[in-house]
């Protein structure tokens, strides 16, 4: 019967806040059930429950995490402003200001016909009012999670939909601010709703292997355990769920099926961190080690602290998380812990969440929607200032990035910059684990050129305000002058610029006067550099799919796609401002780091377009883990076509299969990486960015 079904679960809530909230807090958590069950009298799910057994359920999540009572009682009210007949008014006189900010917090929005406005605007509510109140997201991502364990009852495709936006938005967010234990789980129900024949492939798998895994679990926790006593180590050894980790490595192809089932995971609970240290240097002096790094000192990002190390065996290797009890606790829970948290994890909760503000101040909401996303999902480094607070910025980042992230004084005054303690210029492209420390003179003024190399919008923003405010004839003289620097690149100087090239220019900008045009240049608006590229780039033709309408911000420029990486549409990418025009590169591309190192003012960021493009395709280069015989490459040939992928190439080689496929996107390449897992058996397979060099008789289709 509902009603029992519905008394039973207001029971086992009250089961579990009674161990710890105080009996005024339990009083008024059942209030709130009681008025969240009248909100939605009536009401049914999907499945046919009542719908109250929803935000019960949102409750309990929380309150096994021990969540304060006004958390709960917005957990319970999570769905009272959106779906019933009461206000945020109402919610206020009953229950107080903060729970009806709470509730408001996470309560859609749908005031347009327009859906993915109403979804971006919703977001954007939610960022700001978690900005506020981090219980604002806690809730929310309680909400999803328990909707995550419900979908039975939906259709596959919505199952689907719903699947990848929490892993596009709710896992991120939820490691962001360092609830990394809600985020295992709630990306081991996306890949079994996103993909259940590859899901349940993987389980097969582990259970096939289970028993061999246990064995050589036992061997290994015996030998920890012999020298944690061996040594005087308080401490537990506690095995790891690596399941959710073993289907990411899968999922992402960066293991293979045998792998997976050969390696092992531990927690190593120690009393200090001095006792971390001590056995670490034990274990080097024991084992192989294959990985270590230190992320006490140097925390990830949700403030992740532990010292973690990839040891080889005979057979099998073992990756081990040595921590405290309160890092443990903090990594699993991060913000949750409040000012319980240890301060590393705080800080770097709070340095993602400055990123988070930049992102909602004075944007319109799908703009919001569509940079939260980009930031979720962009390459990123970690670096930090000598003091140990971490700083989160995009992969290709410079140290005046770094400077405008750390403060807008030190953006605004810095002449240089020291890496690792040792001096560099303030281009230099940072690299994930380093101490940044920026030197800073008060008379000094921010540089214009800056532009070229800088790689964050904050840092950008910040500049072209600074350069904004300048006086118009010193604006016109900055512009002027780098210019004339970005001229340098083709040995000319502006006045070299004959009317011709003026009237290019000016027509090409939709400039009144050259005035302008160096206005344009001097706040930001207009690289030099594409000036310069615009008017004597060397080498005019125009190669197949090079349209500049495919990069942001390339009109009237020449754009061709490096061949060292061969970048596709979605890829990230950087540019190479050269002779030949403006060269498009994977943002990992060796060349284009080494490029960086030596001219970073000849580096700058690209975006491709938003518009939808379908008529543009691409080389792209797989070797696929395996030896295939005529039949096998008949079957890869057929799958790719039914996929709408061309296959230029198949090649035979030293045991593995070279592949040359045309596609349209990105995630065209991902999609046929995975059907030709699930189709040969789930090999490895990687993507190239040249094509394998191999005698011509090895050409097997």
């Amino acid at each position: 019967m509902p009603g029992a079904e519905v008394s039973q679960a207001k029971q086992q809530l009250k089961v579990i806040i009674d161990a710890y909230l105080s009996e005024s807090d339990v009083d008024r958590v059942l209030t709130a059930c009681d008025y969240a069950d009248i909100a939605h009298d009536g009401v049914t799910r999907k499945s046919g429950e009542p719908y109250i057994l929803h935000p019960i359920a949102v409750s309990c999540i929380l309150a096994h995490m021990r969540l304060d009572a006004e958390t709960l009682m917005s957990a319970l009210l999570h769905d009272v402003i959106e779906d019933t007949e009461f206000s945020k008014e109402d919610i206020t006189e009953k229950f107080g200001k903060t729970v009806a900010e709470l509730v408001d917090g996470v309560t859609k929005l749908s005031h347009s016909s327009d859906k993915e406005y109403n979804k971006a605007a919703s977001f954007r509510k939610i960022l700001q009012a978690t900005l506020q109140d981090p219980r604002v997201i806690i809730i929310k991502l309680a909400d999803r999670y328990h909707n995550m364990t419900t979908l039975e009852a939906l259709r596959p495709d919505k199952r689907a939909r719903i699947a990848q936006e929490t892993i596009d938005i709710f896992v991120p967010m939820a490691r962001i601010v360092g609830m990394n234990e809600m985020a295992d789980n709630l990306e081991h129900l996306c890949y079994q709703n996103l993909d259940l024949d590859m899901f349940d492939n993987i389980q097969e798998a582990l259970r096939q292997t289970k028993p061999k895994r246990c064995e050589y679990q036992s061997i290994w926790e015996k030998n920890l355990n012999d020298l944690l006593k061996n040594h005087d180590i308080e401490g537990r050894i506690k095995k790891k769920n690596n399941n959710i980790e073993l289907l990411r490595h899968f999922v992402k192809n960066d293991i293979n099926l045998q792998e997976l089932t050969h390696s092992h995971a531990f927690e190593i609970i120690l009393q200090s961190i001095a006792d971390c240290d001590r056995l670490a240097d034990i274990l080097r002096e024991n084992f192989k080690v294959l990985h270590y790094v230190d992320h006490i000192r140097r925390p990830l990002p949700g403030g992740n602290q532990s010292l973690m190390m990839r040891l080889k065996g005979e057979n099998t290797t073992l990756s081990l998380t040595i921590q405290t009890e309160l890092m443990r606790k903090a990594a699993r829970f991060g913000v949750v812990l409040g000012e319980n948290a240890p301060q590393a994890c705080r800080s770097a909760i709070q340095a993602s969440m400055q990123n988070l503000n930049f992102l909602v101040d004075g944007s319109c909401a799908k703009t919001t929607f569509n940079d939260f996303l980009d930031y979720l999902h962009q390459e990123k480094i970690w670096v930090y200032t000598p003091q140990g607070h971490l700083h989160e910025l995009p992969q290709g980042a410079t140290a005046v990035d770094f400077a405008y992230s750390a403060s807008l004084f030190l953006g605004n005054h810095a002449v240089g910059s020291k890496i690792n303690g040792e001096a560099k210029p303030l281009s230099t492209p940072l690299l994930n684990g380093q101490v940044i420390e920026i030197i800073t003179d008060v008379l000094a003024t921010p540089n214009p050129d800056w532009l070229s190399f800088i790689n964050t919008q904050k840092a950008r923003r910040a500049l072209q305000n600074i350069l904004r405010e300048q006086d118009i004839d010193e604006q016109r003289l900055v512009g002027e002058q780098a210019l004339n620097r970005a001229l340098k690149l083709f040995n000319r100087s502006i006045k070299d610029l004959t009317d011709n090239d003026w009237n290019d220019l000016l027509t090409w900008r939709h400039a009144e006067s050259k005035e302008h045009l160096y206005e344009q240049i001097a706040v930001g608006d207009l690289l030099p550099q594409l000036v310069a590229n615009h008017l004597f780039v060397q080498d005019q033709i125009i190669e197949e799919h090079t349209s500049n309408r495919l990069i942001q911000g390339t009109e009237g420029v020449d754009v061709k796609y490096a061949h060292c990486c061969n970048p596709v549409l979605d890829d990230p990418i950087m540019g190479h401002l050269s002779r030949r025009g403006l060269i498009v590169h994977r943002i990992r591309c060796h060349n284009l780091l080494h490029e960086q190192q030596l001219h970073p003012e000849n580096i700058m960021p690209l975006h491709w377009t938003s518009e939808d493009v379908d008529d543009v395709s691409f080389n792209a280069y797989l070797s696929i883990d395996m030896d295939m015989n005529d039949e096998q490459i008949s079957e890869l040939i057929y799958q790719c076509r039914k996929a709408k992928v061309g296959v230029e190439m198949v090649r035979a080689y030293e045991a593995k299969t070279y592949v040359n496929v045309v596609v349209n996107d990105r995630n065209q390449i991902a999609k046929i990486i995975r059907d030709l897992r699930m189709l040969f058996g789930f090999p490895r397979i990687t993507r190239l960015s040249l094509p394998v060099n191999m005698p011509e008789s090895s050409i097997a289709s």
